[in-house]
């Protein structure tokens, strides 16, 4: 956990210098010089605690390390930048110090994945809106402390922009890192980041308050919307300690997903007229149901048919969802020659003698069995994933009536094994959409 204490003295030192000096600029110069000095002396700190931490890892010597490497040379780029804007002050300090934080983005996934632009763009975004938001909120409450009734007016309109900004790129970075929905809720790195959402909502609905409630009424709440606002600084921190940990881990976009849920959605409904009438129908009734929630609001009548538009509704949309297990998301490795050589000879051992030599549910125990196996060689094989293959290759299939129909082999094949025989059964089939990678079904 050292690192990650590293990675939040830098992240936070450097957006507290950037905010005081960009609130000193266009909001009012009242923040106390102690602040600044402790700001940029906890990202030095934080620099030196982290480059310390990454010459042990690289086994060199910190100097090497500090000259050698893109991460050292991003970091003394921004030692440099933030100690001369806190030296120089002023609007050129502010866009010194910005440079700064927008350079922070040297150190994140997308840098790191080497072709993803946009991930690194909005990143810097990020950090720059955090640090005009949140690295303004202590001289933000020195401010009205002190009396000044005005600067929280003026503040409030950059903080608009500021989590305008954040929030957009926020969700870019967060769907995309995080590895979509399966991501989000089946990787640990999807659940700390679900847990900063959480933070920074209540970062938001905090600021709302002081917004529509304390601000308006100054200043008479004065004291009150000071200590609310360092409230809001320390929510900010402790979502600032969780970025620099999901800093230091696997995105989830990189991991397998353990799919939480026995159901999972899907949009194959659309591609059948007859289904996609039906669920187009449903929509439209939950549609009407939040039509006439908002409408309550004016016409409470309207609220007595919420529950007959959702009553009408929501029965057709069992039709987005299909059953699904923990490993429905999990996507498979790239097929190689050697990889389809494998699964061929795995299957000709373990599947053959049900499944027939070639796949087509016509093995000499096929007749035994009380349910048929399946036709590997039909089309319906593109129906399902990877990862609901690669499940039932572990665990088993279970016939309609719960009998099982089909043995699991996680005690027999391990994970590449299981992989391969995927890789036969696909690159084998005649019916493989042009549109799915070779051997792959996601």
């Amino acid at each position: 956990m050292i690192e990650p204490l590293a990675r939040f003295l830098a992240d936070a030192g450097a957006l507290s210098v950037f905010g005081i000096l960009l609130f000193r600029t266009l909001i009012h110069d009242s923040a106390p010089r102690g602040l600044l000095a402790g700001s940029l002396a906890a990202a030095l700190a934080g620099n030196a605690l982290w480059l310390l931490l990454q010459s042990e890892s690289f086994a060199d010597a910190p100097g090497t390390v500090l000259l050698g490497t893109l991460f050292g040379r991003v970091l003394l780029t921004q030692a440099v930048l933030l100690t001369l804007g806190a030296a120089t002050g002023g609007r050129w300090g502010a866009v010194l110090a910005g440079i700064c934080v927008a350079a922070g983005a040297g150190h994140g996934h997308g840098v790191a994945m080497g072709d993803a632009a946009d991930l690194v763009v909005s990143h810097a975004v990020h950090l720059l809106a955090a640090g005009a938001w949140l690295g303004g909120l202590l001289p933000l409450s020195a401010a009205i402390a002190a009396g000044n009734t005005g600067a929280p007016v003026r503040f409030g309109r950059l903080a608009i922009a500021a989590v305008a900004l954040l929030t957009a790129s926020a969700l870019w970075q967060g769907w995309s890192l995080g590895g979509g929905l399966p991501g989000l809720l089946g990787t640990p790195y999807g659940h700390l980041l679900l847990l900063k959402s959480a933070g920074f909502a209540a970062m938001l609905a905090l600021a709302a308050w002081h917004r529509w409630r304390l601000v308006p009424a100054l200043p008479r709440t004065r004291r009150v919307l000071a200590i609310s606002v360092l409230a809001d600084t320390a929510l900010g921190l402790a979502v600032l300690a969780l970025a620099a940990i999901l800093g230091g881990m696997e995105p989830g976009m990189h991991t397998q997903p353990n799919w939480p849920f026995p159901w999972r959605p899907d949009a194959g409904a659309f591609a059948d007229p007859d289904l996609r009438a039906e669920v187009l129908g449903g929509l439209a009734w939950c549609a009407l149901a939040l039509a006439l929630l908002a409408a309550g609001y004016w016409r409470r009548w309207c609220w007595l048919g919420l529950p007959v538009a959702l009553w009408l509704g929501l029965p057709h949309l069992d039709l987005l969802l299909m059953p699904a297990t923990q490993t429905s998301f999990y996507t498979a490795p790239d097929p190689t020659p050697a990889s389809i050589a494998l699964g061929e000879a795995l299957f000709e051992r373990h599947c053959a003698l049900c499944h027939g030599a070639g796949g087509k549910g016509d093995g000499p125990e096929a007749q035994r069995l009380p349910t048929p196996p399946a036709d590997l060689t039909a089309q319906h094989l593109w129906d399902h994933r990877d990862g609901e293959l690669f499940g039932w290759l572990a665990t088993g299939m279970k016939a309609p009536d719960g009998q099982p129909a089909m043995p699991g082999f996680a005690a027999v094949l391990d994970t590449e094994q299981r992989w391969a025989l995927i890789d036969a059964i696909r690159a084998r089939n005649p019916f493989r959409p042009d549109s799915v990678r070779t051997g792959h079904h996601h």
